[in-house]
């Protein structure tokens, strides 16, 4: 299916991407809620399988993902409620259905009546807006990370501590960091090691820029293009029958 077609048709909204961003759910997720969504109706049982999914990931970004790292961003959406198992017949063959946003957002609380007497005056008690704000700041601290938040904080903490193992730091609140959260953390331990083959640190003076670039480009794949691809490139390059005018 063409690109173009493919993301015309998806019933996607900014109400799914807001979604995305209030519960962290990272891009890769992010593409599997999509896929899933192509493969029926909304609310309606599919049994999708990984697999697919992987496969057509590799034509995309020339890789497929790791099976665990698989297994985890189904695990996501899964705790997010995006969607509802209703059997598993096993890792990667699901039956199971996309729930529509509207079920996964909370229905708004009703506003507070107004008070019947709008002429009457009154003063707080200042202890009493102490004692609130005290309550809030208390609530906001108590509040703990969902599944999904945590499963992502903690890959984002393996992929900065496998960078660090390289004396590569990377400040997880800078807003281009998030450029290197985006990729697999196989993706990113193939990049440390051709930074390493590359002279490392002796040789690259900004490794943090050059290794989201390497990511971006597969520096690694070149290095592993040798005689044996490039004949069987070759071999490809022309059609099996030549033209009736050759």
């Amino acid at each position: 299916m063409p690109e173009n077609s493919y993301k015309n048709n998806l019933p996607w909204t900014e109400s799914h991407e807001a979604f995305c961003y209030q519960h962290h759910i990272p891009p890769a997720a992010k593409t599997l809620w999509q896929w899933l969504m192509r493969q029926g109706g909304i609310a309606a049982e599919i049994e999708p399988d990984l697999s697919e999914f992987n496969a057509w990931v590799a034509k995309t970004r020339g890789k497929p993902y790791a099976h665990n790292y698989l297994k985890k961003i189904f695990e996501i959406l899964v705790s997010c409620r995006v969607l509802q198992v209703i059997k598993q017949y096993s890792w990667k063959i699901t039956k199971l259905l996309v729930r529509p946003l509207s079920w996964l957002n909370p229905p708004k609380k009703p506003r507070e009546k107004k008070l019947q007497n709008h002429n009457s005056s009154y003063t707080l008690d200042p202890s009493n807006d102490k004692s609130a704000d005290d309550e809030v700041y208390s609530s906001s601290n108590t509040l703990t990370p969902t599944t999904a938040e945590f499963i992502e904080l903690e890959r984002q903490h393996d992929i900065l501590t496998a960078c660090a193992e390289y004396e590569i730091y990377f400040d997880p609140n800078k807003a281009s960091t998030r450029h290197l959260f985006e990729f697999d953390i196989d993706y990113i331990k193939e990049a440390l090691n051709h930074f390493v083959k590359r002279g490392g640190h002796k040789e690259i003076k900004n490794p943090q820029g050059w290794l989201i670039k390497c990511l971006r480009e597969c520096y690694w794949q070149d290095e592993m293009f040798g005689l044996s691809n490039f004949i069987q490139v070759l071999k490809s390059w022309f059609p099996n029958s030549l033209p009736r005018d050759y």
